[in-house]
């Protein structure tokens, strides 16, 4: 594994080891393990002390590195496989983690944001963007249409507010799946009729609604219940946040939970990561690099 150089704390290695500036000098170049070797073959006990603390002490591993220093942990982390890069995401917080939404394309984010968020989170980060009658005058017909008949949906709670509807819409819906007219007025009967209907002409009916009238009525169900609007697929509420500018877009990420970022951040190629992984807590570095990659430690240069 080829040296990795960082601003090591010079003077508080010196300290450490309670050695002299000119002594000091002799070790341009080495690595912090090579000075303790060095230091240790010549008998110096504060090595070994440091040796120890270096491998088991985060706060002396953090003063020593200076690991406060984004520059530092980079040059640090672009050495960690990465494959294993994405184990630490989970340290990162959550305005940390979409820090790393801004190096994707608005069309990589959109596809990531489909692949990795639930429904929940997508329809969330819609209606930060978007108004619901606006989301409503966006959503596609066939989606309308799709919704309609969903046997995702509670057919009760579709009955409940199909009654709601204008009696001349539900006519209208009778009359296109039928092909007769529908010449009743009375609100009941024609519910009656339409729950009369055999299971396919009723889905026809149902098909039938005024699209503007369907999307009132989503509107009306979503004030009883907001799970509603999940019902419909990620890829329409994502099309309608791709219809936006990117800088406009972004507010409603936050919309995203640590579970969806850390997903679509691991998707960043490891120098990108690299740079989102420096905003981790020094001490859970140090902690992470003591337990897991010790070895990285000893091809530090002190420069």
């Amino acid at each position: 594994m080829a040296p990795i150089t960082i601003d090591t704390n010079l003077f508080a290695l010196q300290n450490k080891l309670n050695i002299t500036s000119e002594r000091m000098a002799n070790y341009a170049n080495k690595t912090v393990d090579e000075i303790i070797e060095a230091e240790k073959a010549q008998g110096n006990s504060k090595a070994v002390q440091l040796e120890k603390q270096l491998a088991s002490d985060p706060n002396t591993l953090i003063k020593t590195y200076q690991l406060d220093n984004p520059g530092n942990k980079f040059n640090i982390l672009t050495q960690i496989p990465s494959q294993k890069q994405p184990e630490l995401l989970e340290l990162l917080e959550d305005d940390d983690l979409r820090m790393g939404l801004n190096f994707f394309s608005q069309e990589q984010l959109l596809k990531l944001v489909e692949e990795y968020a639930p429904i929940e989170e997508v329809v969330n980060a819609a209606l930060m963007s978007f108004p619901l009658q606006d989301i409503m005058e966006m959503m596609p017909d066939k989606e309308l249409n799709n919704f309609i008949v969903s046997k995702d949906l509670d057919p009760e709670f579709l009955k409940k507010n199909l009654a709601m509807m204008d009696p001349e819409i539900i006519a209208a819906m009778i009359e296109t799946a039928t092909g007769e007219p529908v010449f009743e007025e009375d609100p009941k009967k024609l519910m009656t009729m339409l729950y009369g209907l055999d299971d396919d002409t009723y889905q026809e009916a149902l098909i039938a609604m005024n699209p503007d009238a369907k999307r009132l009525m989503v509107m009306n169900m979503y004030q009883q219940d907001e799970e509603v609007l999940q019902l419909f697929p990620a890829g329409s509420y994502t099309a309608m946040l791709g219809t936006l500018e990117k800088e406009e877009m972004m507010p409603s990420m936050v919309a995203l939970q640590t579970e969806s970022l850390i997903g679509i951040d691991s998707e960043l190629p490891p120098d990108l990561m690299s740079i989102v992984l420096t905003q981790i807590d020094p001490k859970d570095f140090a902690k992470v690099l003591i337990q897991k990659y010790p070895n990285l430690l000893t091809q530090i240069v002190a420069a």
